[in-house]
C-alpha cells in the first residue's frame, strides 16, 4: 500500500465526483449501472473511482467479470460516505417539494413492478384519477432511502425501527414451469424436482427463500451448490421459465396470473414462510390521503389475488 502526504492539496483531491462515483459503483456492484444512474460514461466512472483509489492510497474496489464490490477499506468508506450523500439527496428533495405536490411516490423490485402493479394500475387509476403516482422500480434494496419515498416495497426483510411496516401478503412459494418442461416433472415429487433443470435467483442483498431451503423444508440433502441458471433479477427468473429454461420458485402474487393464463403450470403445492412482504412508511412524516389511498388499494388488491 503506498503512503499518501496528507497536504491541503491532497486534500483537496477527493472530490464530491470521485465520492459519489465510488458509492454509486459500490451500491449497485456495477460501473455501468453507477454511470447510468449518474448520467455520464462508464469510462469517466472507472476513472473517478481510481483517481479516488490513487487519492487514499488503497484498493477500494475489487473488479471481476461479474461487477464489483468493495474492499475492506471500500466497506468502510461506503458505511460513512453513504448516508452523508443520503442526508444531502434528502434535504435537495425536500427543498424542492411543494406542498400543492401530491404525487404518491412508490418503490417496488421491478418484477412486482412488470408482473404484478402495472397490469392492475389502470383500475386504482380509474378510481383514482387525481393521484398521481411515481413509481421507481429496482432490483435491489440496498441504498433505498424511504425518507424520499411515501411507500416502499421491499425485495428482502428490512430492520429500520423508524418506520410503519404493513403487512402485504404472506410469502408462498410455488414451484412453477412451461408446460412441456412440467410435463417431464412429476407433481409434488422433490427427488422428481431435484433431477429437473433449476432455475435461481442470485440476490446480493436481503435474500429471501431459495430452492436450498426448499429441498431443506422437504427433508432431502441438495448438496452445498445446486446446479442450473443463474439470475440477479427475479423478472429475469420469470422470464426464463416461460421460455422453457427450467423450474423456478415462484412467489404466489407474482406467477397467479401466469398459472392460471396456463403460460406456467405449478409442480407442487404451495409453501408459506415465516417471512412476509411488507409496504414500509417512513415514520417520521404522515401518510397523505394519496399515499393512503394507494396502502389501501395496495393492500385490497393483493388480498384478492392471494386468495385465488
Amino acid at each position: 500500500m503506498k503512503k499518501v502526504d496528507a497536504s491541503p492539496a491532497t486534500e483537496q483531491a477527493v472530490s464530491d465526483r470521485s465520492l459519489r462515483a465510488f458509492c454509486e459503483a459500490a451500491r449497485w456492484g456495477s460501473l455501468t449501472r453507477a454511470a447510468e444512474q449518474l448520467g455520464i460514461g462508464q469510462p469517466a466512472i472507472s476513472h473517478a473511482v481510481s483517481r479516488l483509489e490513487d487519492v487514499v492510497g488503497t484498493r477500494l474496489l475489487d473488479r471481476s467479470r461479474s461487477g464489483v464490490s468493495p474492499t475492506e477499506a471500500g466497506a468502510r468508506l461506503l458505511d460513512t460516505v453513504a448516508p452523508a450523500f443520503q442526508t444531502i439527496d434528502r434535504a435537495v428533495a425536500e427543498a424542492r417539494h411543494d406542498p400543492a405536490d401530491q404525487a404518491v411516490r412508490l418503490s417496488v423490485s421491478t418484477s412486482l413492478a412488470g408482473w404484478w402493479l402495472l397490469p392492475r394500475l389502470p383500475e386504482f387509476k380509474l378510481n383514482h384519477p387525481d393521484i398521481e403516482v411515481r413509481l421507481t422500480a429496482t432490483d435491489t434494496d440496498f441504498g433505498v432511502d424511504v425518507d424520499l419515498l411515501d411507500l416502499w416495497i421491499p425485495l428482502g426483510i428490512v430492520d429500520r425501527p423508524s418506520n410503519e411496516v404493513t403487512n402485504l401478503c404472506d410469502e408462498k412459494l410455488i414451484p412453477v414451469a412451461a408446460p412441456n418442461l412440467a410435463a417431464t416433472v412429476a407433481f409434488d415429487e422433490p427427488a422428481s424436482l431435484l433431477a429437473a433443470p433449476l432455475i435461481h435467483l442470485e440476490e446480493r442483498y436481503s435474500p429471501r427463500f431459495d430452492w436450498q431451503r426448499w429441498f431443506d423444508r422437504h427433508g432431502m440433502d441438495a448438496g452445498p451448490r445446486l446446479p442450473g441458471d443463474r439470475f440477479n433479477d427475479y423478472s429475469l427468473v420469470i422470464q426464463a421459465a416461460l421460455d422453457g429454461l427450467g423450474v423456478a420458485l415462484g412467489w404466489h402474487h407474482i406467477v397467479a396470473d401466469l398459472v392460471a393464463e396456463g403460460r406456467l403450470v405449478p409442480l407442487a403445492e404451495p409453501m408459506v414462510t415465516d417471512r412476509p412482504f411488507v409496504i414500509v412508511h417512513p415514520g417520521h412524516r404522515p401518510r397523505t390521503a394519496g399515499a393512503d389511498a394507494v396502502l389501501s388499494w395496495l393492500v385490497r388488491a393483493m388480498a384478492t389475488d392471494t386468495a385465488r
